[in-house]
């Protein structure tokens, strides 16, 4: 089974709908990493419904249609499926959902019990039974977007899984192989993957260099903190505010880049595994020393963080972290009565929200999904959450 809107088995994408510069259909399709990564956006004024048609090298046997509809914070929530045979498109599904996208699945192989693979953050949907001979031998698919979630028509992937089709003739068949088995290494081959290759959610989307505090925008791409540091300074010389490199829109607390910490570990995991490398000589690590001490003074403790020229990048990692969270110390006699308003939970760690009601901080965590005080139901920013150090 292979996917056959892989790029190299020449599969080809058509809209006929105005696109956003530089997010043209053709990303879907194409062998350019970084051309694939942006997806498809519809131009900012047209609405839906929006055809997106997509032809095969032959024709197909359809298993299944993976459809990722996430552009950033852009989203389709409703996408119907229709089927090429002859001439002609027939309509196969139509789903409405709510999750990151939906799988569109023959009912001949899967079933709820039994998808194609693990999908948990997909939408299952499956073919008209009483069509089955469409999707035995299609020669192309079409997805036609009718719905979005206050955005435009957006498509971040789309996989269609399947096998040609009995019809086809045995040079066809050969073909296509020949075609797959330059794409996928087959076990016990002499190929080997370089070892000293750089992952490619490593690199920064837009220097493609490698990361050492890495950055996602509201767009969904990521860059190092100090590739926005220097945008937002150039955008700041013409009187701009800072915003998203790729999308143009302006940050706000709700739009705003966030600190990937899990790519952090993983990158700093690999600079240490290749520490030995000249070509990592001259990239800053983001690992401190840190040692504890404490004040005399009083009676809390805190940890000096020890740092060498070498670990500005954790410095600045701190100071975001610093920038966004205050503190606030109560006497011995208060530290009684303190406790969670919402679960009744006594600690050392609460949080305080600017209606001064104190949550400890798994309810913190819930609350600021509504962004409002499970008690008074006043609303608040991030920003706002003090810290109380007992």
């Amino acid at each position: 089974m292979h996917n056959f809107l892989n790029p190299k088995l020449f599969p080809k994408a058509v809209c006929k709908s105005p696109c956003l510069d530089n997010y043209e259909i053709e990303n879907i399709i194409s062998e350019d990493y970084t051309k694939k990564c942006r997806g498809f956006l519809a131009y900012s004024s047209i609405k839906p419904p929006v055809d997106v048609d997509f032809e095969f090298i032959c024709s197909v046997n359809i298993y299944y249609i993976k459809i990722n509809s996430s552009v950033g914070s852009q989203k389709c929530t409703g996408i119907e499926l229709l089927i090429k045979s002859s001439d002609t498109y027939t309509t196969v599904a139509k789903a409405l959902f709510e999750k990151a996208g939906v799988v569109f699945c023959n009912s001949r192989f899967y079933s709820k019990e039994k998808p194609p693979c693990d999908l948990q953050d997909y939408h299952l949907a499956f073919f008209s039974s009483n069509l089955f001979r469409l999707f035995l031998n299609a020669k192309g698919v079409r997805l036609r977007i009718f719905r979005t979630y206050k955005s435009v028509p957006c498509l971040s992937s789309v996989e269609v899984w399947g096998k040609v089709s009995k019809l086809c003739s045995a040079t066809t068949k050969e073909t296509v192989e020949k075609l797959v088995n330059k794409i996928n290494v087959k076990p016990g081959s002499n190929t080997v993957k370089d070892k000293d290759e750089i992952p490619e959610d490593f690199r920064d989307d837009l220097t493609n260099e490698i990361m050492t505090i890495p950055m996602t925008l509201p767009s969904g791409k990521t860059v190092d903190q100090t590739t926005l540091e220097k945008y937002n300074l150039n955008e700041k010389e013409f009187g701009r505010k800072p915003g998203d490199p790729f999308t143009g829109l302006k940050f706000s607390d709700k739009l705003k880049p966030i600190l990937n910490v899990a790519l952090k570990s993983r990158i700093d995991m690999y600079l240490l595994q290749n520490s030995d490398k000249p070509e990592f000589f001259n990239l800053k690590r983001t690992l401190g020393r840190s040692s504890v001490s404490v004040n005399p003074s009083t009676s809390i403790s805190y940890k000096k963080i020890k740092l060498d020229k070498s670990d500005d990048g954790l410095e600045r990692a701190i100071n975001l972290v610093k920038t966004n969270t205050n503190f606030v110390s109560f006497t011995s006699e208060e530290e009684k009565s303190i406790k969670c308003v919402k679960c009744g939970k006594v600690g050392e760690y609460f949080y305080k929200a600017p209606c001064q009601h104190l949550f400890c901080r798994n309810c913190l965590l819930l609350i600021c999904k509504k962004m409002e005080c499970g008690e008074c139901r006043t609303e608040f920013n991030k920003s706002h959450i003090t810290k109380v150090n007992l």
